[in-house]
């Protein structure tokens, strides 16, 4: 893939590929103004560039309202993927959009492509409608830039030089390398897996709690036994602590259906209660992290160990009374 800025003298055919690949990850289209503004250059040069790309090289280029994209004539291949396999890559990409509130290039092209590729029409028109709704979105050049570091570094396997504030709000700088990128849903945001350099430990980072990054020029060699799924094996989502907390919970009757229908940790542990309820037991590496799911359980929900996690959902929901006490 050619290179996104710093063009040399020259770079006429480096400017035509990219543009190509421009025109393939979108929907909406670009104007001239985009397309010269993307590739460092005036609008004559940029319109110069659409032409050879539809008269020599023979691509269907569409242009509507003054903005061009590739036409189906020049669409990729159809994947061979069947519903299910196709149905699988709509929602990760799903995820993803939910995960970047901002419009990132990246993410468009990605879902442009996939529509383009895929031969299930109903996954296809879906992507289609995301990309939409992505380019839509207002763009947020920092963390655009802060994601193609952290990016450029993970896939690249070099350093990289980040400012960071933990949930305390304590800001440090550090070297990192970036192991692996965890996203969650339930927090929307993508967490790194990286060895800390400060204190020699593989640790976690939120991506939107890293202020500034910056790609430091040096290899880092991953380890080989690293294993993402076994880091958070015992965390309630991503928490690594050291010890484990025993929680146990009480669930209503009303609540008991949907808790024995869903698999929440993989030690949790059911047992049925004469009243209609269902207890569930379970080992998690914090109970810290579980506190705003119990918490949304609202009164559905007992929380009889630990201590620690009873006194904060007692506090929590007690204070809530509070305030609308009176409504």
């Amino acid at each position: 893939m050619p290179s996104r800025s710093g063009y040399s003298t020259g770079d006429k055919f480096v400017r035509v590929i990219d543009l190509f690949d421009r025109l393939a990850s979108t929907r909406r289209g670009l104007t001239t103004q985009e397309i010269a503004d993307a590739l460092e250059v005036n609008v004559r040069s940029a319109q110069r560039y659409i032409h050879q790309l539809r008269d020599d090289v023979g691509l269907d280029i569409v242009a509507e309202d003054d903005r061009y994209r590739l036409g189906e004539g020049s669409k990729l291949p159809a994947l061979q993927l069947d519903r299910d396999q196709a149905t699988a890559l709509l929602i990760a990409v799903r995820l993803l959009q939910q995960l970047y509130p901002d419009r990132d290039p990246a993410l468009v092209g990605a879902m442009a492509r996939l529509a383009t590729a895929l031969s299930v029409p109903t996954v296809t028109q879906l992507l289609g409608r995301f990309v939409e709704t992505v380019e839509d979105r207002p763009e947020n050049p920092i963390a655009l830039q802060l994601r193609r570091a952290v990016v450029e570094s993970f896939t690249g396997q070099l350093k990289l030089e980040i400012e960071y504030t933990d949930a305390r709000g304590q800001s440090s700088r550090r070297v990192i390398h970036p192991y692996f990128l965890e996203p969650r849903s339930e927090s929307r945001t993508l967490y790194v897996f990286a060895h800390d350099e400060a204190t020699g430990e593989v640790r976690l980072f939120r991506i939107d709690r890293i202020s500034h990054a910056r790609v430091v020029r040096e290899r880092f060699e991953p380890p080989a036994d690293f294993d993402a799924d076994a880091l958070v094996s015992g965390s309630w989502g991503v928490w690594q602590a050291e010890g484990h907390d025993q929680v146990v919970l009480r669930f209503t009757r009303e609540a008991a259906p949907r808790v024995r229908q869903s698999l929440w940790h993989p030690s949790a542990q059911l047992t049925d209660l004469g009243d209609g309820g269902v207890e569930l037991r379970l080992t998690v590496a914090s109970e810290v992290e579980m506190r705003p799911w119990v918490l949304g359980w609202g009164a559905q929900a007992e929380v009889m160990a630990p201590p620690s996690l009873r006194q904060h959902v007692a506090e929590s929901m007690a204070a809530g009374a509070r305030l609308y006490a009176g409504d």
